[in-house]
């Protein structure tokens, strides 16, 4: 008698599987897409530091009722005219009213902040988004400047 051992599964049933797995996992990802999610995440970081530095200057002109002297800043409120200014690295006059890890956290790469101080109508912290949300929202409320967008604080 032939004992017929049928045990396991076929070349074709596992390769069928790992079709299966293969196309369900490549949804997956494209609807996770991590890239997008990384660019979101780092778009938050730089509103949490523009709203960090906004408050900062705040603090600093209801306590000393002058501005701050900041290098790079702008003296406009216009979105363009504080991107132009250039980034701000050094703010000497807010040591008092930040974190020694403000200074670093916003000299990383894509972390820049700029800011506009007009005497007279205050404040404007702009930061630089990435993520396709925010750049939308940037293209109404913000600006571009060399094809990199900006939103800026108060919006």
């Amino acid at each position: 008698m032939k004992n017929k051992l049928n045990k396991g599964f076929t070349l074709l049933e596992v390769l069928l599987v790992l079709i299966i797995l293969a196309i369900v996992a490549g949804l997956v990802i494209s609807i996770i897409n991590p890239l997008e999610q990384l660019n979101r995440a780092k778009d938050r970081r730089n509103s949490v530091n523009a709203t960090t530095l906004l408050e900062a200057v705040e603090r600093f002109q209801a306590v000393k009722k002058s501005s701050p002297e900041i290098l790079n800043s702008a003296n406009s409120l216009l979105c363009t005219e504080i991107i132009d200014a250039d980034s701000v690295y050094d703010f000497t006059d807010l040591r008092s009213e930040v974190s020694d890890w403000f200074s670093r956290a916003i000299t990383e790469e894509g972390s820049g902040l700029f800011i506009g101080i007009n005497n007279k109508d205050g404040v404007k912290v702009c930061y630089q988004v990435k993520s396709v949300v925010n750049v939308r929202k940037a293209n109404d409320l913000g600006c571009q400047v060399n094809s990199s967008h900006y939103l800026c604080l108060p919006e």
